[in-house]
């Protein structure tokens, strides 16, 4: 059984997946299970090593170099996952064929959603992630308001959806710099409301 067509029955048997995809990490490893699956990318609902419900990722496959599955680590947290009662509500909801483009589809959801991401368009991961909301997407291009680690808007960023390497959206990260954001611009308005 090749990889893709492994990656496909985990989906079916809701097993958790162990997938390794940056050489330059290589003890670095997304866990959880993979909910979509194209010809290019996989959606991973993502958990944390203490079980945790921790968002979605999207990785390409092409980076994939090892999977792992049914070991003692992945039975382990498939076992917490189930006794903390953790689950992930459908993020991508349309039909997903050979040629959907994840990324695109996952940056649109969160675009709905107004959920904050994390983008990496480099390879050697040398470059900062870019995070923040998803300002405009189309076929071919996003526009990201970034947001900084202090949870201040931070300009912009402009990108091609063809360079994208890696995508995190609401996982724990992303989740804490939306608590941190939401609580500055409550701030900002607390204060523009003092100086009228």
């Amino acid at each position: 059984m090749d990889l893709l067509s492994r990656l496909e029955q985990s989906i079916k048997d809701t097993e958790v997946v162990n997938v390794f995809s940056n050489q330059y990490e290589p003890n670095a490893a997304s866990v959880g299970f993979i909910d979509q699956l194209s010809e290019n990318q996989f959606l991973m609902k993502h958990i944390t090593p203490e079980g945790l419900s921790d968002g979605y990722m999207i990785r390409r496959i092409d980076d994939i170099f090892r999977v792992d599955l049914n070991g003692e680590y992945e039975q382990r947290l498939r076992l917490l996952y189930d006794l903390r009662n953790q689950h992930h509500e459908d993020f991508i909801q349309i039909s997903v064929d050979s040629q959907t483009n994840l990324f695109r589809e996952a940056l649109m959801v969160a675009q709905k959603k107004n959920l904050i991401v994390s983008i990496c368009i480099d390879e050697a991961e040398e470059q900062a992630d870019i995070t923040g909301f998803v300002k405009h997407i189309n076929m071919e291009e996003i526009c990201i308001s970034k947001v900084s680690f202090n949870g201040l808007e931070d300009g912009e960023s402009f990108l091609y959806v063809k360079d994208l390497v890696k995508l995190n959206c609401d996982t724990t990260e992303e989740k804490l710099l939306k608590v941190v954001y939401d609580y500055s611009e409550i701030q900002k308005k607390r204060k523009n409301n003092i100086k009228r």
